[in-house]
């Protein structure tokens, strides 16, 4: 059993969003410092377009990881049944579209590459994952689709921009996660 010293000292780290000594302190900005300018319309609405495609995909990379998880551990084909998978599916469809429309205003830039690249991905694992329960190998298949998701993981993270809110994961109100000190 804890003693209470041992547990009030568990509650302080945990209410702490920074240790006193973090450089993220320091480095941080005043309050109602100047953000810089955004020189250019069109980046300024590409990123505006770009953020809901992203955040799409980071649920539906996600969702696919949970799922490729799931079916693998269980070798069942309930999996496909469940909500999620067609939510997933319809999330993915969806980024798709958005996709499409945002392509004419991204010029050929790398970010909406990135993020195609992605999205092709996991539409190709959710259009394989009906089949993994027929193929003959059905470990190679999951390897397959495990290789894909990293890949479409890969051009997700390389997509991602903290200054435009475009993040995998927002650390920055963690438990002094900031890795500074």
């Amino acid at each position: 059993m804890r003693s209470l010293q041992g547990q009030k000292h568990l509650f302080d780290r945990l209410v702490t969003l920074h240790r006193a000594d973090c450089t993220a302190l320091a480095n941080a900005p005043a309050p109602g410092a100047m953000v810089e300018p955004i020189l250019d319309n069109a980046v300024a609405d590409y990123g505006l377009n770009a953020r809901p495609i992203y955040e799409d995909l980071r649920r539906v990379v996600g969702q696919v990881a949970g799922l490729l998880i799931l079916a693998r551990l269980t070798k069942r084909s309930e999996v496909l049944e469940i909500a999620e998978f067609e939510a997933c599916r319809e999330r993915c469809a969806h980024a798709h579209d958005l996709l499409r429309a945002l392509e004419e205003k991204s010029a050929g830039n790398w970010h909406w590459g990135a993020l195609s690249t992605c999205q092709t991905l996991c539409e190709m694992i959710l259009r394989a994952f009906p089949d993994w329960k027929k193929g003959f190998d059905r470990d190679a298949e999951f390897d397959l689709m495990q290789e894909r998701l990293e890949a479409a993981y890969k051009a997700l993270s390389a997509s991602s921009s903290a200054g435009r809110g475009m993040t995998m994961v927002d650390f920055s109100h963690a438990c002094c996660s900031c890795a500074s000190g």
